[in-house]
């Protein structure tokens, strides 16, 4: 496979279609030809503000089209860019500009009605709050930080506007730009997403240029991504599962359609009006809400025109789903940040129990091994274990942890994904959920997603998610949140003898509660905060 830098796939797609949409916002549309322009001028100001090779920009804001542009701006001179969680509050917010070492910080006020990105930074960096806007001020907690961007109509303290940044553009020749773009090379770190833990601050994953174009150009063939494809996702663009379809839309110069959050309406109107044929959802929860519009059934025959969408869920739900749209084909996926955000996929033209019955294949350069939790021994195929991945396309540390580094790679840098797999005589993997998510039963494991996915075939249930509640005779066993299908009904009493009549008992859900709404975190159910819910209703301490 060619080894490409991320400017690369970008420049290539210029040469070779410049006049096709490149990118596409309900506000914003950008051919590729135009998106290079602005990435040349936004890299000039970069360097302008004296950002060089290792220098790290960080952004914080919703998706939109100045996060691509500052994405590869800085690849094209040589910086390291990060995708700040825009969900992180201050503290969050604080450890990861002065973990990474941050030079610049961007923002801006698209989504001021939602939340105010200028006040948030502010409180992380509490000297901003007491500058006079148009200049940022040195902090004891980011001693690297030299300037903090708000782009947009509002002016804040401490941060430069729209026309002071482009104004340190001026001195920055077209010849200067190219010289330091000459400069970029494969190896070097280009990317940076942090890791969100529930017990412990962000951990930051470097990637290459190499390791991050190489598993986009992967994902591209998996996905069998033509010149004509118009590829939609609206994943927060801090997440592999949106920057990853982006870059391999590029890769092929098809057009990728996003939008600022993701809404179900603006969903429907950008599949049927911007012409989509490929959808990239991720999550049936999120697909389940195109599926369940209200406005569905009289534009699905517009939709007959997506050949394929990339969505994990239960194999029931998926197959359920690939038959209301026939033409399009799901393809499941395995994805960790540490691997360069997705390093197990299923190929288009395999057969559906391939494509949504297991996560598919590691990827070219990309290796996987089940091995025994305990003793870290490898198991035969079909057993289930510890799920680890080696390659190129593994970071090759975590930024400033050497200790984290340490116990999650092994001498010959295995990296142990903490999740449950097992793989099949052909090489196939199987997901069966995180190992920190598997309950501990009167001393049998159970998989919570194995218990989520037969919930998930009850005819009145649209989602469950399984957490652990301490038990003083099994240790913990199952409680069960579930959220029905509009319209249906079912009492506790009846989900957990739906279980009991087809699940070994151990695994049958000693409670279910049931929920209207889920706490998330950007694209996932955060089953931290169920069972914090269900402890404290139950009156159990964590002691």
């Amino acid at each position: 496979m060619q080894q490409m830098t991320l400017p690369q796939i970008l420049g290539s797609a210029v040469q070779r279609s410049p006049d096709t949409e490149a990118l596409i916002f309900p506000n914003v549309r950008l051919t590729y030809r135009e998106l290079q322009d602005r990435v040349n001028k936004v890299a000039r100001s970069l360097m302008g503000m004296g950002v060089s090779s290792g220098d790290v920009v960080g952004v914080v804001m919703p998706n939109c089209a100045e996060n691509v542009i500052l994405l590869f701006a800085t690849a094209t001179i040589g910086g390291l860019y990060v995708p700040i969680n825009n969900r992180f509050r201050a503290r969050e917010l604080a450890h990861v500009i002065s973990d990474s070492g941050m030079k610049v910080l961007v923002t801006n006020d698209i989504a001021a009605e939602q939340v105010d990105y200028a006040e948030r930074i502010q409180q992380a960096v509490p000297e901003l709050a007491d500058a006079p806007a148009g200049k940022t001020p040195k902090s004891a907690s980011a001693p690297n930080l030299d300037y903090v961007v708000m782009l947009g109509n509002t002016r804040a303290n401490g941060m430069l506007s729209p026309v002071e940044f482009d104004a340190f553009a001026d001195d920055i020749g077209d010849d200067q730009l190219a010289t330091q773009a000459a400069s970029v090379d494969v190896d070097m770190p280009v990317l940076m997403l942090y890791t969100s833990g529930t017990t412990s601050m962000p951990k930051g994953c470097p990637m290459t240029h190499e390791q991050f174009t190489s598993t986009c150009i992967s994902v591209a063939q998996r996905l069998s991504l033509r010149a004509d494809d118009r590829l939609w996702n609206a994943l927060p663009m801090f997440h592999a599962s949106s920057l990853i379809p982006m870059t391999a839309a590029f890769h092929t110069t098809a057009t990728f359609i996003s939008q600022l959050h993701f809404s179900a309406d603006e969903t429907l109107k950008q599949l049927v009006e911007d012409n989509a044929t490929y959808g990239w959802p991720a999550y049936d929860l999120i697909w389940q809400q195109i599926l369940t519009h209200p406005d569905f059934d009289k534009v699905k025959d517009k939709l007959s025109r997506i050949r394929g969408l990339l969505m994990v869920g239960p194999f029931e739900t998926l197959k359920s789903m690939e038959a209301i749209l026939p033409n399009a084909k799901i393809l499941s996926c395995y994805g960790i940040t540490e691997c360069s955000g997705l390093p197990v996929m299923p190929r288009y033209e395999d057969e559906q129990a391939i494509r949504i019955g297991t996560s598919g294949l590691p990827l070219e350069g990309m290796e996987a091994q089940i091995r025994d939790p305990e003793s870290n021994e490898p198991l035969p195929n079909g057993e289930r274990g510890a799920l680890w991945i080696r390659g190129k396309n593994v970071i090759n540390a975590y930024w400033n942890d050497p200790e984290k580094t340490a116990e999650a790679f092994d001498e010959d840098h295995w990296f142990n994904t903490g999740d449950l797999g097992s793989m099949d005589d052909r090489g196939y993997i199987y997901f069966h959920g995180r190992l920190k998510d598997t309950l501990k039963v009167g001393g049998e494991n159970v998989a919570a997603v194995e218990v989520e996915a037969f919930l998930a075939q009850h005819p009145a249930v649209k989602t469950a998610a399984v957490v652990g509640v301490p038990d003083q005779k099994l240790v913990e066993v199952p409680a069960a949140f579930v959220e029905l299908r509009p319209g249906a009904s079912a009492t506790e009493e009846e989900i957990i003898q739906y279980c009991k009549d087809d699940l070994a008992g151990f695994k049958v859900p000693r409670y279910v509660r049931f929920v209207t709404e889920w706490p998330m975190s950007a694209t996932k159910i955060r089953k931290v905060d169920l069972r914090a819910q269900i402890l404290k209703e139950l009156g159990i301490s964590e002691d």
